[in-house]
């Protein structure tokens, strides 16, 4: 017979590491009773962390964008096992829920957001992807295809915003990004422009918004839009780096990643979850656009130092599939 005291352990151990929020206060308290929050009013802030080194130029950065926080529910969602990150996550969580100071320029008090809720996933990031193909289950995917589809089981308003963790963007992103949106109803997705990365700083990359074209059920192309650009642009996919989005085209689009995705993984490339995901709303017929008025800054660790990649980096590229040897010509310049 099984150990009693080894089968204590290993429950609390699996109630240790099962999902959950390490702040909420949307929800009474059992010590400091409170009404339950409406989370049904105002908008979402979303933001999705994974690297500790995120934290501090990352916050720098959201500190400036423009807002209204009393009227935004802010969701940090934590998609590691991370002790380190969980510190630095709890920290700013619990100061987002009082009224705090911005340190820079003329002395402003924001008010408290509408609620603050940080969700601790523990799972555990496969390897990376850099020009080779991997097995999917070994990559990093499968954690942040779990993460979005999380995360939009959380989203209770019916507009949000969406920030990854290595991305900078411009104060008046939420402003501008919002006002196209809400221009009209067939408008379901307005993406900032961010450039791509390479672990070679030399190169030149491309910007995460696309032009596709599908044949036989396959992306048969996928070019990137012209980083000379200005204005807000239609396009038919984008990242997940920036983004305004309408809640029900976005849940929409989730039931058709899902349902899709498993005939993706196994071919390449299976690298573009985002771009499943946010060409899925497009082919729903919903309008998607770029803003080429806000480009934002692409975080990579190089040695001792963070480098940001910037729109002036970014070139035209074009994924395509070549039908005779049934593989893709990945990154070619235009």
């Amino acid at each position: 017979m099984p150990c009693k005291s080894c089968e204590r352990v290993k429950n609390a151990l699996k109630h240790r590491f099962k999902p959950k929020f390490l702040v909420d206060n949307t929800v009474p308290h059992t010590t400091t009773p409170r009404p339950k929050k409406n989370m049904k009013r105002g908008w979402t802030m979303v933001l999705c962390f994974s690297r500790p080194w995120c934290v501090k130029p990352f916050f720098a950065d959201f500190e400036r964008l423009e807002f209204d926080r009393s009227s935004c529910h802010l969701l940090i969602y934590n998609n590691t096992n991370n002790p380190m990150l969980d510190e630095l996550l709890i920290k700013k969580a619990k100061r987002y829920m009082q009224v705090h100071k911005q340190k820079y320029g003329e002395h402003k008090t924001h008010k408290s957001f509408a609620s603050v809720r940080l969700f601790k996933s523990y799972r555990k990031y496969g390897g990376l992807i850099y020009g080779q193909k991997l097995d999917f289950d070994a990559s990093k995917l499968p954690t942040i295809a779990a993460m979005q589809n999380d995360i939009a089981g959380m989203i209770t308003t019916q507009k949000f915003f969406m920030i990854e963790d290595d991305t900078l963007p411009p104060p008046d992103a939420v402003k501008r990004m919002f006002r196209k949106l809400e221009r009209s109803r067939k408008i379901a997705l307005v993406s900032a422009v961010e450039p791509t990365r390479s672990p070679y700083l030399t190169d030149k990359v491309r910007l995460g918004v696309y032009k596709i074209l599908w044949k036989d059920g396959r992306m048969a192309e996928r070019i990137s839009l012209d980083p000379s650009l200005r204005g807000f642009r239609e396009c038919d996919a984008t990242g997940w780096y920036c983004l305004a989005a309408k809640t029900k085209p976005w849940l929409e689009a989730q039931k058709l990643f899902n349902k899709e995705l498993p005939k993706h993984i196994t071919a390449e490339p299976n690298w573009a979850i985002d771009t499943l995901w946010t060409n899925a709303v497009r082919r729903l017929g919903y309008k998607v656009f770029a803003d080429f008025e806000t480009p934002c800054y692409h975080m990579q660790v190089v040695g001792p130092r963070i480098y940001n990649w910037a729109i002036d980096r970014a070139v035209v590229k074009i994924d395509y599939f070549i039908e005779k040897y049934k593989v893709y010509a990945r990154g070619v310049d235009l």
